[in-house]
């Protein structure tokens, strides 16, 4: 109601030529009257409950002014029954209920709105239980109902490491080593070094990398890497001779007792 009565007042003191404003002036008006501050949502429901809002904002807007609705401060729900499913998820999911989930998969599951919802609290949950700000401290999540909807607040390898090897491999930099430990050392992401050697392997094979000295040294000391984990992904025994031969003699040392027993097990 108090958005109406706002919105009628300011229909009444514009001339009939203003209704027709320029595009400039109807998205400023959206994004005024549209709650000022995002604060981070600690939970799903809130989250949704705060987007649809402004869901409701925008469509009380383009019903009143003309071409209004093309703005959207907000499109990610967008409609009425993807705002219901994403209510109806974010409480299970907030409650941690694995039977609720399934209850809204059997009825809603092959519906298009659906897969909507999902998506939509797939990309929130990353915000809501960010990893990276708190990487430190374990985040209590309600894994049992996100895993069971599908979702899940872990960016992937893609995101993590996907520039960094494209970018600046290249560079002859350290950039990929100090991201693969940030990763291993973060309490609230799960891959493990078998996950990333993985994932770099069939990075290099796409995209024809060629890891540097620096990347090799650190796999070689921190990782544990022999020569065989160093080839498989395509690293080139002229730079692994070069990492073993620049690292402490500790770490030689310990490269070499690695591969001997390598090859005992073999």
């Amino acid at each position: 109601m108090q958005t109406e009565k706002l919105l009628t007042e300011m229909l009444m003191t514009d001339t009939s030529e203003d209704m027709f404003f320029q595009k400039s002036r109807e998205k400023s008006m959206l994004v005024s009257l549209v709650p000022k501050v995002y604060k981070k949502h600690k939970t799903m429901t809130d989250c949704v409950k705060y987007l649809s809002t402004v869901n409701k904002i925008e469509n009380d807007l383009s019903g009143i002014y003309f071409g209004a609705g093309k703005f959207k401060v907000n499109d990610e729900l967008s409609n009425s029954k993807v705002r219901y499913i994403a209510q109806e998820l974010a409480s299970a999911i907030d409650e941690n209920s694995v039977a609720k989930i399934k209850q809204l998969k059997s009825k809603f599951g092959n519906d298009k709105d659906f897969l909507t919802a999902k998506n939509f609290l797939n990309e929130k949950c990353k915000e809501i239980w960010n990893v990276f700000e708190n990487k430190n401290t374990l985040i209590k999540l309600p894994k049992e109902a996100m895993k069971a909807l599908g979702i899940t607040n872990q960016p992937s390898l893609e995101f993590l490491l996907g520039n960094s090897i494209r970018y600046y491999e290249k560079d002859g930099g350290n950039t990929t080593a100090v991201t693969i430990g940030s990763i291993l050392n973060n309490k609230n992401l799960d891959y493990t070094i078998e996950d990333i050697h993985k994932f770099l392997r069939t990075a290099a094979i796409k995209e024809k990398l060629n890891f540097n000295l620096n990347t090799v040294k650190y796999l070689i000391t921190e990782q544990n890497y022999t020569k065989l984990n160093l080839q498989d992904l395509g690293v080139e025994q002229k730079v692994i001779s070069q990492a073993v031969q620049s690292i402490s003699f500790k770490n030689k040392v310990k490269y070499y007792v690695r591969i001997l027993h390598s090859k005992m097990r073999a």
